[in-house]
């Protein structure tokens, strides 16, 4: 009756937030995720959470599932590394991300460490976004990449690089023409954000709940990608690190501008359990230099557009 696929189902639709997000990120339609669900429903005869909410609200029913869920999955994961890992001189490296955008500089990073240790097997572990300091402290992670240092014993962090959090616009916005972004500009907007709750999202931690301030509408985007496309399109505005929107910004796409007079600086780190993994030892060089190469590659293309005068 109750079988794995709906256990992952259920960690997706608390880590995605909606039907939609969790479909994606499961590489199956929404329609078939529905389904999926409700007849799981009709078996157990109870519902499991509420569609209508945004995002989706377990029901104590759904809640005593998903509690297996963390329980049982995690669990498979382990046995099934084992397996996998059954000679005790294949490497491993598996990484964990507690951020949506980090992608752009991530991936290129694996793939340069992949050319230089092909021996190494590299796994992304997207499935716990959120809670990355529990799977490395439980050995399921080797290194975990993350904004938000939690100090916790036997844990050390590695600064990769600074950034700051800006928010992105059409170039035809109104709120293009100011020199920055004050938290009740975002009243009026619709702002689109990454399939998680507001009280994890920096842009409402750090700068709009502190000011007391909603916007009027809040839809939640799963892929960094389309949400630009969308803000671009002037369907809404969005919270990003600057390096996800310095590329386009060169093409004039969009334009982005920092929150409040001082802006909002953040830090990325990598957090891991010092020696043990040389894998991972080895990756973080590769990580630090990709991320520098990024950020003064970005910083080259704004310096060309000052002196072109476009802006």
């Amino acid at each position: 009756m109750l079988e794995v696929k709906h256990l992952k189902t259920l960690l997706a639709l608390e880590q995605c937030g909606t039907l939609n997000a969790a479909a994606e990120r499961l590489f199956l339609s929404q329609s078939a995720l529905s389904h999926q669900m409700r007849e799981l429903e009709g078996r157990l005869g109870t519902r499991l959470f509420e569609r209508k909410t945004s995002p989706v609200r377990f029901t104590p029913q759904g809640q005593q599932l998903l509690a297996l869920a963390h329980e049982v999955i995690p669990r498979i994961r382990e046995v099934e590394q084992r397996l996998l890992n059954h000679d005790d001189h294949v490497n491993h490296l598996r990484i964990g991300i507690e951020c949506h955008a980090c992608f752009q500089w991530l991936v290129p990073a694996m793939e340069q460490y992949k050319t230089r240790f092909p021996g190494v097997s590299v796994d992304l572990n997207v499935d716990n976004l959120f809670d990355g300091v529990t799977e490395l402290q439980q050995q399921r992670l080797e290194l975990l990449f993350t904004d938000d240092e939690v100090k916790q014993p036997g844990l050390t962090y590695s600064h990769i690089g600074d950034f700051s959090l800006v928010l992105a616009l059409s170039p035809n916005h109104p709120l293009a023409s100011k020199a920055f972004i004050e938290a009740n500009d975002i009243e009026g907007e619709c702002l689109l954000t990454y399939p998680v709750s507001t009280d994890k999202l920096d842009v409402f931690r750090l700068f709009l709940q502190p000011a007391g301030v909603r916007p009027k509408e809040v839809k939640a985007v799963s892929n960094s990608s389309v949400m630009l496309q969308m803000v671009s399109a002037g369907m809404g505005v969005a919270a990003v690190p600057d390096w996800l929107i310095r590329d386009l910004d060169r093409h004039q796409l969009l334009v982005s501008r920092p929150l409040g007079p001082a802006g909002i600086a953040k830090s990325l780190s990598a957090a891991y359990l010092p020696g043990s993994s040389q894998p991972a030892d080895s990756f973080l060089p590769i990580v630090k230099q990709t991320f520098a190469e990024m950020q003064t590659q970005c910083g080259a293309d704004a310096g060309a557009r000052d002196a072109s005068g476009v802006v």
